[in-house]
């Protein structure tokens, strides 16, 4: 049974952020253990902190660690925009710190995505 549901991220032009970031950005392998991951934390209550946790300085937005191949994947999201919900806003791919713009870019959406719920939908697997 699933305890949270994953969203994921819309463009004004309808496009699917998330989706064209993990069909687009990254090798195959690590996709899957993206989604893997995100598989697996629908059925946790409360996400286990080596998986997910506040990123410091931005109220609000979280962002996901996936480890593969020796690259270190941060997609970056919310509790949110309902109960039991987690929008994933932005991927990023982290070399040290993650850069200020992409942590820009996550909360705008995360404000915009409270504004209009509209703008993300149940994420995508393939």
């Amino acid at each position: 049974m699933s305890l949270w549901t994953f969203f994921d991220y819309f463009s004004e032009r309808g496009e699917n952020e998330i989706h064209r970031w993990l069909n687009e950005k990254m090798p195959k392998a690590a996709k899957a253990k993206i989604n893997a991951r995100i598989a697996a934390l629908q059925g946790f209550p409360i996400f286990p902190e080596q998986y997910i946790s506040a990123y410091t300085g931005w109220p609000g937005v979280l962002e996901l660690r996936i480890v593969s191949a020796g690259v270190q994947y941060r997609p970056l999201g919310f509790y949110g925009p309902g109960r039991g919900h987690f929008a994933l806003l932005v991927g990023g791919v982290e070399k040290g710190r993650l850069p200020k713009q992409l942590l820009e870019v996550a909360d705008e959406r995360r404000e915009l995505v409270i504004r209009q719920p509209s703008r993300v939908r149940k994420h995508d697997f393939s």
